[in-house]
């Protein structure tokens, strides 16, 4: 059985904001994440783990620390982004150290992509990374049976993708200040919320966003949609909102994976 375990930084038990300070400490914390994740899983069943980055410059994992039979697929950019590696021979994917979408009440770090987008909408419903990440799942026919995090992001995940086993490590106060488990209890129940998950693995169907797929991207500022309005697949909308369309979610989050950086190079 082959499992694909995609790690974030935001929902990492231990962190509550962003600082270069704790480059080192979110690496290791991340690592040790994706290793109790990958126990879970290999006693659950699986035969085959990979583990794909999900944060920043998708350099983070420490290979020398990194449990020995699990595979690693590092850097960026890459095809599907987070989910660079995923096709249809994976099992079950298991989202680890997830955060909410931009906006979110006691979302602990909640963004959407970057800090330019104040919301993302797929066929009118509105997504953050784990919803986007999951329907690029279920593009490839792979369900996604844990996500970890703080606690908004496993509502958010359930409310989205209905019966997930959840692993809620920390709870936000803030965007930048959250109460989280000890680290050896986070790591104790992620490894326990992957077993189950995989053994429940029949249970899990794939979260699908059925094309044609019409995307709307809200940005914080009016320079963002101004850099890409003048696109030709792109129709802008108002002062800060442009919308555009694929033939698949594949198609349509690939388009939008590419204009969201080209927006972030607004002055």
């Amino acid at each position: 059985m082959k499992i694909f375990i995609a790690v974030d930084m935001e929902g990492i038990a231990g962190l509550a904001t962003w600082d270069s300070a704790d480059r080192a400490l979110e690496r290791r914390l991340m690592t040790e994440e994706v290793n109790a994740a990958a126990r879970g899983a290999f006693a659950g069943g699986a035969t085959e783990v990979l583990a794909g980055e999900s944060h920043a410059n998708m350099r983070n994992i420490l290979p020398d620390l990194l449990d020995p039979r699990v595979g690693h697929l590092s850097g960026r950019p890459k095809p599907m982004n987070h989910m660079g590696g995923v096709d249809s021979s994976f099992d079950l994917a298991l989202f680890v150290g997830y955060h909410s979408k931009a906006g979110t009440l006691h979302g602990n770090m909640a963004h959407t992509f970057a800090g330019n987008i104040f919301s993302l909408s797929f066929n009118g419903l509105e997504v953050g990374e784990i919803g986007s990440d999951a329907a690029l799942c279920g593009h490839c026919g792979v369900p996604v049976g844990l996500v970890s995090g703080d606690a908004a992001a496993c509502e958010e995940a359930k409310s989205l993708l209905g019966s997930p086993v959840t692993v809620a490590v920390k709870d936000g106060i803030s965007h930048s200040a959250a109460r989280c488990l000890p680290v050896k209890q986070a790591h104790e129940m992620i490894e326990a919320g992957a077993r189950e998950a995989v053994q429940r693995v029949s249970e899990f169907k794939p979260f699908r966003i059925d094309g044609p797929v019409t995307v709307q991207v809200v940005f914080t500022t009016p320079g963002c949609a101004d850099t890409i309005g003048h696109v030709h697949s792109v129709r802008r909308v108002d002062g800060r909102t442009v919308t555009f369309e694929g033939a698949d979610f594949l198609e349509a989050f690939e388009l939008f994976d590419a204009l969201h950086f080209l927006a972030g190079m607004a002055p």
